[in-house]
């Protein structure tokens, strides 16, 4: 049974997230650029890659750095009080988020305290298929399992985390799988919730502790944090506003664990990237593991919470219907790095395109 998903909904995380409002409306594009970047991009292409984005109506953030300086950076549209955007905007990255939990997955590995080749049931002993897969079927979407966002209801869920991931973790194990472990690919949101829960289980503290001092705090990514609870966190200077009451359930602690959680911004994304890929905090064969153990099922090429992109490069999308949409990439070859998000519906649609657009006029064009 085949269970290929296209990129454009692999990324999407089928939740709804109110925490930006679209008011973009009499806003005029502005384009900022780091005081270095004349020297490493001609104005010429700043002007096309301007034009690429106005003329598909992206609303959002648009950063590409090389060297460690910012070459191109794209500002437009408003926050959720009808200010106008800033670089410095931290917003949900969806599905990009993966990238972390696997990471995590990664640093455990190489202090020996798990094995991507460890089967579930050491973690899970009473889920029935524990015995037939593996960390690395979640890893790569090889599992079968289902995606617990389509098993359990937002609105059945309440303001405890642990009550919540117990309800979520009961339907996935009682859940048939869709097909045999390591047979084929399907992108399961539950595969990175349950990565999440091993994460605890080994670390022996929360998910979103250990991420946090492992990753967020060595990076020094003071911008980044977690979607529930985010808009509280004055430390992180969050643009983002409460759920309404009548979108409250979708804000629900440990809904989105491990598989879109993460909320950032562009300089800590660029920090991520390059100290993801640069070995600062798991080795350069960690890494280089996690873009080429790739899923041979998968026609997207997935790998540990990275696909396969164009030039040579490595990113995710992350979609969260109806407002937010997010893309990294990552090309150590050629030392650049990517990061767009929007806070519109129309930039969503078009946010798993823009590294094939902008790279092309970056790389190619003359």
């Amino acid at each position: 049974m085949k269970a290929i998903i296209t990129r454009a909904i692999c990324g999407v995380l089928c939740v709804v997230f109110i925490m930006i409002t679209a008011g973009c409306t009499d806003r005029t594009k502005e384009t900022q650029s780091a005081e270095t970047a004349s020297e490493t991009i001609s104005t010429d292409k700043k002007d096309r890659l301007d034009e690429v984005l106005s003329n598909n109506s992206f609303k959002g953030i648009v950063q590409i750095t090389k060297g460690g300086d910012a070459i191109y950076q794209y500002v437009d549209g408003n926050d959720d009080n009808k200010q106008p955007l800033t670089i410095d905007a931290s917003m949900p990255i969806g599905s990009v988020s993966k990238q972390f939990c696997a990471a995590c997955i990664m640093l455990l590995c190489e202090q020996k305290k798990l094995s991507v080749d460890d089967t579930l049931e050491r973690y899970f002993p009473a889920y029935q298929y524990g015995d037939k897969l593996t960390i690395k079927n979640l890893l790569n979407m090889s599992s079968g399992i289902k995606n617990h966002l389509e098993l359990v209801d937002p609105k059945s869920l309440g303001a405890d985390e642990q009550d919540n991931v117990d309800t979520i973790k009961k339907a996935i194990f009682d859940a048939e799988l869709q097909f045999d472990p390591g047979d084929d690919y399907g992108y399961s949101n539950s595969n990175y919730f349950l990565l999440a829960e091993i994460v605890e289980q080994v670390s022996g503290i929360s998910y979103h502790e250990y991420l946090r001092k492992n990753f967020l705090e060595p990076l020094e990514m003071t911008h980044t944090g977690f979607t529930y609870g985010a808009a509280g966190d004055s430390d992180r200077n969050f643009t983002l506003s409460e759920a309404s009451s009548t979108q409250a359930e979708f804000y629900n602690p440990g809904l989105t664990k491990g598989a879109g959680d993460v909320v950032s911004n562009a300089a800590d994304m660029d920090r991520w990237m390059r100290g993801l890929s640069g070995g600062k905090v798991i080795s350069t064969d960690a890494f280089r593991q996690m873009t080429q153990d790739v899923n041979p099922y998968s026609s997207e090429e997935y790998c540990y919470g990275f696909w396969h992109m164009s030039y040579g490069g490595a990113g995710h999308v992350g979609q969260i219907p109806p407002h937010f949409g997010a893309v990294d990439y990552i090309n150590t070859d050629r030392d650049v790095y990517l990061f767009a998000v929007s806070n519109t519906g129309s930039g969503m649609s078009y946010v798993q395109q823009i590294p094939s657009a902008l790279l092309k006029i970056l790389f190619e064009d003359k």
